[in-house]
Formats: structure tokens, C-alpha cells, sequence
């Protein structure tokens, strides 16, 4: 009983971690003076808070319509769904673009797969995945929408991977408002849809055509397959939903490796709260699919290039922790900046010694920030860049080349257009204000010592703490982003049976 207590009180913390990550970051966003983004910090911070009172404005108003919803909630669902795919694939049309850089290397690839059957014998793609294999399995999934489709006579691969995107993004909002309707009733699955109007990326997001769309539904999916494993009473249905659990961890660990935090989270989840059958399950399954899946999916990878190539070409972990370490205020905030990390991890033939290279320079950098006030700065400046823009950059992969702002769309949400600077200011906002929704749903369960929530919490915490050591862009949080508005979607919800 005791082991039990102290459990669930460390399971608290856990959760609790979250609220001064997210407090931090969102007076940092607003009050920090580094220039990045060119806003205005008492704009964004008047604004932030009518955001914030209008969101809580806009949740209380559809608990006032609960029970309509509760009656017809699958049919508001079914709509919701409608309503997103509908709008993203018109917004597929309207932004349709010619991929770039990293995009672009992942389209080739997957188009020789399907025209040649391999990409390994073509110059551009060979150094590109010999440097970053992670890639790949976004590659093989492109590769496999293109080859479907393809079978159908239908050759419009932009459109067919934009279909899949979406299809992808509708299950993961159906995931997440099953989620919340588990773990707040019905009150939790209305609030939910509220703050996803207040997502105005997601209106166009599958059109970005890159891994941060691709994932954005698999952390959502992975609690979905947690909860339902939590219920199942059968042992057939546990293993079930442990399979598909694990299925979806990893999949979306192909697509973009961050995945794997709401995995994480949830066997955390289910250690502390003592469910030691279905926690030995899960990470039984979770250890078959990764190694089976993995194992297939590194052998696929070697019919194309070889093992050799990949361990000699291979930017290793640290060359990314080094670009997350910005220690001087003119390294592109953790960002690229003028690529000379790129230059300085390409200039070694030896792993080895790229790899000493690559320690040695974050020991120096650590040693640096051995200071309070030096650390605090480089992670003011580089948390505003990761999250000091709510509209996650998305734009910048759609505008490939072509920056003209020839629509009405382009012109709010390209960097050209008429209406940018107004449509930054807005989604930051609303951005900083779901967090401080997430950060009270926190507050409420802690107080409430309600543990239900705790994968969405704590699956906050990883991500938050992955972009603090990782190199980070704006759009690196996007992929969790469901998972914020499941959290938040809990504030002041009242737990009954689905």
C-alpha cells in the first residue's frame, strides 16, 4: 500500500514537470528581447491573453451545449473529420509546390524507387541517406503510396501523398478525441474540438508533405492503443491493442524518431502505477515489433545502399546536439545559421574521428555554459526559436522556391504575403495560450491526484526536454502538437465511463 502511494505521488511529479517547462516557455516567448521573429512582445502578450480568455470563453460555451454534443457525438465527429479533410486537400490544391532541400531528397528517392527500383546509384540521393538514414523510412512509406495509387492508374504523386497525409492527420484526431473522451468524458471530446479550430495550421498542415506532418497523428494513436490496452479485459484484447500499441510507436518512430516520447510516456504510465502484467506486455511487444521492423526495414535499406556506406557517411547524434547548443547569439539560435556545422561533421572521412571531433566540441560548449546566466541565455534563445512561432514555419517547406504570394492563402500564411505578420501574431498567441489551458488541465489532475492524464503530461515533458538538447526549428514541436490540445482539452472536464 505504501509502494503504491509513493507511486502515484512520483507519477504526480512526473505530470507536474510539465507546468514550469510550459510556464517558462511561454513567458519566454512573450518577454524575452532576442529579435528572432521580429515580434513585438507587448503586442504578443496583450494578445496572448484575450486568446487565452476567448479559448476558455469558447470551452465554456460548449460545455453549455454537452449533452447535444454527447447525443450526437459521432456525428459531430464524422463532421469534424469531414470538415478537416475537405479544407486540407482544397489547400493541397490551392499550395501545391515542387519540393526542396530535405522534402525534395525524400520525394526523389522515393520516385526512383518505384520508376528504377533504387535510389542507391544516383549521386544526390546516395550522400543525402548515407548522412541522414533516419530518413528513410519516410522514404518507404512515400515509396509505398506511390506504388498504390500507382497500381490504380493514377499519377499525381503530390496529390496521392497529400491524400495519404490527410487520412493520416483525420485518424489521429479521431485517436485524440477518443483519448480525452476516455480520460474526461464527453465535456473533454467537445473541448477538444474547440481548441483544434484554434490550430489554424491544421487547416492546411498535410500539404507541408514532410515528416512533421506525416507523424503528427502517431503520438495521438500510440495513447489511443494505450488506453484501449488499458481497459481490455480479455487476454486477446490485450494483446491486440499491446500490438497495435506497439505497431504505432513504431511507425511513427520511421517517420520522425520523436514518436517513440508518447511510448515512453505511457510505460512510464504503467510502471508507476504498478500494472505490472500489461506494462511486461507492452514492453515485450515493444521490443518484438522494434526489433522485427527494425531488422526488415535495415535490410530493405541495404539493398540499396550498403552497411559500409551508411557507417562511414553517417552524421552521428552528437553532430545534432552540437547545432542544439548555440552557446554564441549569432549561431541561427540553435538553428543551421550559415551551415557551418554541416562543413565542420562533412569534413572528417574517418566516424571515428568525426565523432571525437563532435565530443570534444560539446564538452567545450557544456563547459561554457557551466554558468548560470550563460545557460539561461542560450536556452532563451533557443526555446524562443523552437517555440516562438505558432504557426510551427510550415511555410517555409510549401514556399520551396516559389515565394510569390499568387493566392488568398499564400498571402496569410507564405512570409510574403500581405497578411503574415497578422497570422503570426495570431497563432503565437493561440499557441502560448493552449499551453497555458494544457499547463492548468496539469494543475486540476495534480490537484485532483487524477493520474489519467499522465501520458499526455509526461509526453509533454519528453518532447519539451528533446528540444532542449536537439538542434530545433519551429517546426520541430509540430508533431505534439495534438498531443497539447489533448492535454488541455482535459482543464475542468469531469471523468466518466466512454
Amino acid at each position: 500500500m505504501k509502494l503504491k502511494k509513493a507511486m502515484h505521488a512520483l507519477l504526480l511529479a512526473g505530470m507536474g514537470l510539465m507546468i514550469p517547462c510550459y510556464a517558462f516557455t511561454v513567458l519566454n516567448v512573450m518577454l524575452s528581447p532576442w529579435p528572432l521573429y521580429g515580434r513585438s512582445r507587448l503586442l504578443l502578450t496583450l494578445l496572448t491573453a484575450l486568446c487565452a480568455l476567448a479559448l476558455l470563453g469558447a470551452m465554456r460555451l460548449a460545455d453549455g451545449h454537452e449533452k447535444f454534443f454527447e447525443k450526437n457525438e459521432k456525428r459531430v465527429l464524422v463532421c469534424a473529420a469531414a470538415f478537416y479533410f475537405i479544407v486540407q486537400m482544397a489547400m493541397a490544391h490551392a499550395l501545391r509546390f515542387v519540393p526542396k532541400t530535405d522534402a525534395e531528397q525524400c520525394f526523389t528517392a522515393a520516385q526512383l524507387i518505384v520508376d528504377t527500383g533504387t535510389f542507391g546509384d544516383v549521386e544526390r540521393p546516395f550522400v543525402y541517406f548515407t548522412r541522414y538514414p533516419f530518413n528513410l523510412g519516410f522514404v518507404y512509406l512515400l515509396a509505398g503510396i506511390f506504388r498504390f495509387f500507382g497500381f490504380f492508374g493514377w499519377g499525381d504523386r503530390f496529390m496521392q501523398a497529400a491524400l495519404v497525409c490527410s487520412v493520416l492527420f483525420t485518424l489521429g484526431l479521431l485517436a485524440g478525441a477518443r483519448v480525452v473522451r476516455r480520460m474526461g468524458g464527453a465535456r473533454a471530446q467537445t473541448r477538444l474540438l474547440v481548441l483544434f479550430a484554434s490550430c489554424l495550421p491544421f487547416l492546411y498542415c498535410t500539404t507541408e508533405l514532410y515528416t512533421d506532418a506525416f507523424s503528427l497523428a502517431f503520438p495521438t494513436i500510440t495513447v489511443y492503443a494505450f488506453v484501449r490496452l488499458k481497459e481490455a479485459s480479455s487476454r486477446r484484447g490485450r494483446a491486440l491493442w499491446a500490438a497495435l500499441f506497439a505497431l504505432a510507436a513504431f511507425v511513427g518512430t520511421q517517420i520522425k524518431f520523436t514518436a517513440v516520447i508518447a511510448a515512453i510516456a505511457c510505460m512510464i504510465a504503467l510502471v508507476f502505477e504498478l500494472n505490472w502484467r500489461r506494462a511486461a506486455l507492452s514492453a515485450a511487444m515493444l521490443a518484438f515489433v522494434f526489433a522485427l521492423g527494425g531488422a526488415a526495414v535495415d535490410g530493405y535499406t541495404h539493398t540499396h545502399l550498403s552497411a559500409e556506406d551508411i557507417e562511414r557517411n553517417e552524421l552521428p547524434r552528437l553532430h545534432h546536439i552540437a547545432m542544439g547548443l548555440p552557446i554564441h547569439e549569432d549561431e541561427g539560435y540553435g538553428q543551421y545559421g550559415d551551415g557551418g556545422w554541416l562543413i565542420f561533421s562533412t569534413s572528417f572521412d574517418d566516424p571515428q574521428e568525426r565523432k571525437a571531433a563532435l565530443m570534444t566540441e560539446i564538452i567545450d560548449r557544456v563547459y561554457y555554459l557551466r554558468y548560470p546566466n550563460r545557460l539561461l541565455n542560450m536556452m532563451s534563445r533557443k526555446n524562443l526559436s523552437t517555440f516562438g512561432n505558432g504557426t510551427f514555419a510550415l511555410h517555409e517547406i510549401i514556399e520551396a522556391d516559389n515565394y510569390a504570394a499568387d493566392n488568398a492563402v499564400k498571402q496569410v500564411i507564405f512570409g510574403q504575403g500581405r497578411y503574415s505578420r497578422a497570422y503570426y501574431y495570431l497563432c503565437t498567441a493561440l499557441f502560448m495560450a493552449q499551453m497555458i489551458c494544457a499547463m492548468a488541465a496539469c494543475v486540476q489532475a495534480i490537484r485532483r491526484r487524477d493520474t489519467s492524464g499522465a501520458p499526455l503530461f509526461i509526453s509533454l515533458v519528453g518532447i519539451f526536454l528533446i528540444l532542449c538538447a536537439w538542434e530545433t526549428k519551429a517546426r520541430y514541436f509540430f508533431q505534439f502538437e495534438m498531443v497539447l490540445l489533448c492535454a488541455g482539452a482535459l482543464l475542468d472536464s469531469h471523468k466518466r465511463k466512454a
